[in-house]
């Protein structure tokens, strides 16, 4: 309980001073965009120890972490000082003509409903998420072990990029921004870090849950602004989006559930997550239940500050005076849109391409009649922004990627449609509501139903012959509605964000069935699955943001005597969408038996406790660039392997090799070299491997003894000094790190 309170105290904290800057950057927004200060001030935190760290100006240390933060601090007093200046009324000078008295700024009625509940909305996530984790703490298994030796290895380094874990000698060849936001949390608050990255986990939910329901709100008091007939809060569509997007799940898991004979027992939690053949179909809850602080789940809350920076443009344009705070917006907004490739490269691209989207909705508005050109000379510099202050990631990182290819291998438009339908059926009904609205309110709406209709029937009998080609036609159709309808003037500004955000989810579900990204998986059955994956949770956050605004706004054309009709026909549909959290939770976390702990070294504490101290007294002795010789085993090892280095940050001679090889990086024969050294009964053939790699310390447990036996375990005592040694583990100082040595 008080490690999860000083998470909550140092989020709160950070959210705290970065206010003012939040009411700066983003206080045109609806709400002056106060929901945004967590992400914005993690975001600006992680960024200057990052960049301070990457050129070698300040090391990464728990001081510089907490002068970062006083920096933010400080700019937010200036920022508030400056809202507070602007507010008064202009000083008369004698030797001035006098100035007439400014208007006083117009109200903002959701001010204070959004900041509190994007508040309310963090805490309880927070909570609820953090019990949830307490019912399956272990921090092993799947992609745990990764982000784990991630966090690890950053806090373990006082410069970036960071050394790479697994592969002695290496620096990590990853996307790592978000995993240091993290760990900066956990070095903060100095729990225990297995603990903290369960708390991790919940620190995150929560700040997706705040930025989702502030998005959502402040989009609807924006569409409420031009639409009087709205009158829906933006309380109520915020926490309707955090629900929709974040809690429900797809429509497999509702057929899951059906086909389970004795629910919830038995049912597969895991399978809605893997819908088409050769692909990921992850979706929020799912990745939550998982417990991976993999990229795509930390990218989510700085892709919504991201996308709140767009939203921005879009109503309002770009920001002309003050100068100072002008200047201020433009780096804000484009350290918030490269800090995304540096936490997810995947996120970069499609929110460049946000923005680019918004920029040009911005540019057809009325509004912006003769800023045209500074307007476009805005947004290429916030982008230029993007690259140059990201521009160290970019020349320390070798993307695992081969340039872009052609689909060949497509479902047959049958499949692809219930493929589509069990992963985005809800979110279709509701934006077909939209669509809907759409013709409704158009001038001729049968012409626009006869005309969508013809092509639908030429283009499907074009391509009979090429049937998988039939579902991406029918994607490029409703993606060319969506762009007509944001690209419309008679629709107002807030309107055509809405469409924005449905043409850039359709737009992100069309894509991978047309090209896909060259990884280390081309040539094989998986070649598009991390496009597949990628794109389809991007589109799953634009499609069901904008579904829940499409829902609520379809009071505005629906008769009253038809949306009783259209609640009872989405009826099925979330209930369907409801079994994946019900019953996918209560399997995951094993119907809720166990004793909730945040322990996630749980899993090792009960076979080996003298790794669990060994791995503490490696932390609080060791150097953070100490090599470690410990068991060397396959990926996804289920007994341990590697689990020193991930769980100490220390790098190992060798830990997972065949992420290294996703990572661009040739583990060889390290693998072997390892065994041998174990196995070998003379000290000259270790000497060898600890003289190559500079190992600092040999560690010799359970698992060890396992895999190599104990004919070796004697000649560690002629290469270094025991320095530890209880409950079966071993750890011995060799190298530079054995006494006498410097």
């Amino acid at each position: 309980m008080t490690e999860a309170l000083r998470f909550l105290g140092i989020a709160e904290l950070i959210g705290l001073v970065a206010l003012p800057l939040a009411a700066t950057v983003l206080g045109r927004l609806p709400g002056a965009g106060l929901g945004f200060a967590k992400p914005l001030g993690l975001l600006a935190v992680t960024w200057l120890v990052w960049i301070g760290g990457a050129l070698d100006l300040v090391p990464y240390t728990t001081g510089s972490v907490i002068a970062v933060i006083a920096v933010v601090a400080i700019t937010g007093v200036v920022c508030a000082l400056a809202l507070q200046r602007g507010r008064r009324a202009p000083k008369q000078r004698w030797w001035r003509a006098p100035r007439p008295p400014r208007e006083p700024p117009a109200p903002d009625p959701f001010r204070r409903s959004l900041l509190i509940g994007s508040e309310l909305a963090f805490v309880v996530a927070f909570c609820a998420m953090a019990l949830l984790v307490a019912y399956s703490p272990d921090v092993w298994n799947t992609e745990k072990p990764m982000d784990m030796g991630f966090v690890n290895a950053l806090n373990a380094s006082r410069s970036f990029p960071p050394h790479d874990p697994w592969l002695a000698g290496a620096d990590l060849n990853y996307y790592y921004l978000g995993h240091l936001a993290m760990a900066i949390v956990v070095r903060l608050t100095d729990v225990e870090p297995s603990r903290g990255y369960n708390l991790s986990v919940a620190l995150l939910f929560g700040l997706i849950a705040s930025a989702l329901f502030t998005l959502a709100g402040t989009l609807w008091a924006a569409l409420r602004a031009a639409r009087p007939e709205l009158r829906r809060s933006p309380v109520i569509v915020g926490l309707v989006a955090v629900v929709t997007v974040l809690v429900l799940g797809n429509l497999a898991g509702g057929r899951e559930l059906l086909q389970t004979p004795d629910p919830p027992g038995g049912y597969d939690w895991f399978a809605p997550s893997r819908v088409v053949p050769g692909t990921i179909n992850e979706f929020p809850w799912f990745s939550f239940l998982l417990g991976d602080l993999h990229a795509h789940v930390l990218a989510l809350p700085f892709t919504l500050l991201a996308a709140a920076f767009s939203v921005q443009v879009a109503l309002f344009g770009p920001r002309a005076r003050p100068p100072p705070r002008a200047l201020l917006e433009t780096l804000c907004a484009g350290v918030s849109l490269g800090a995304l490739y540096a936490i997810n490269s995947w996120s970069y691209p499609v929110m460049a391409g946000v923005f680019a989207g918004a920029l040009v909705l911005w540019l057809r508005d009325p509004a912006s009649a003769g800023e045209e050109l500074r307007s476009v000379r805005w947004g290429l510099l916030v982008l230029a922004l993007s690259v140059v202050l990201m521009l160290p990631f970019y020349l320390s990182f070798d993307a695992a990627a081969d340039g872009v290819g052609l689909v060949s291998n497509r479902r047959g438009l049958g499949d692809f449609l219930a493929d589509q339908a069990l992963l985005y059926g809800l979110f279709a009904a509701l934006v077909a509501l939209a669509y809907a609205g759409r013709v409704a309110v158009s001038a001729k709406p049968w012409r626009n139903v006869i005309w969508l209709a013809v092509a639908l029937i030429v283009g499907g009998s074009l391509l009979a012959p090429l049937d998988d080609l039939a579902g991406v036609w029918g994607l490029a159709l409703l993606l060319g509605v969506a762009l007509h309808a944001a690209l419309s003037r008679r629709l107002g500004a807030a309107e055509r964000v809405l469409w924005l955000l449905i043409a850039c989810g359709l737009a992100c579900v069309a894509l991978p069935e047309v090209v896909y990204v060259r990884d280390a998986f081309d040539g094989s059955k998986l070649e598009r699955m991390n496009t597949v994956f990628k794109f389809g949770y991007h589109a799953w956050l634009f499609l069901g943001l904008g579904g829940t605004l499409a829902l609520f706004a379809a009071v505005a054309w629906v008769p009253r005597w038809l949306r009783l009709g259209c609640w009872i026909a989405l009826l099925p549909l979330v209930l369907l969408a409801l079994a994946y959290p019900w019953a996918g939770t209560y399997v995951r976390k094993d119907g809720f038996r166990s004793a909730p702990t945040l322990d996630g070294l749980r899993w090792l504490r009960t076979g080996s406790p003298g790794d669990v101290e060994a791995i503490a007294w490696l932390r609080a002795n060791a150097p953070g660039d100490a090599v470690v010789l410990e068991a060397a085993g396959p990926d996804y090892s289920q007994y341990g392997h590697a689990r020193i280095s991930t769980f100490t940050g220390r790098p190992t001679v060798i830990g997972w090799g065949g992420h290294e090889l996703q990572w661009e990086h040739d583990p060889g024969d390290r693998m072997q070299q390892v065994a041998a050294a174990y196995k070998a009964a003379d000290a000259q053939s270790a000497r060898a491997l600890i003289d190559r790699y500079g190992i600092d310390y040999v560690v010799v447990g359970p698992l060890e003894r396992t895999d190599y036996g104990d004919q070796g375990v004697a000649k560690w005592d002629t290469l270094g000094r025991r320095v530890f040694d209880r409950d079966g583990t071993i750890v011995w100082a060799v190298g530079q790190a054995a006494p006498g040595n410097s």
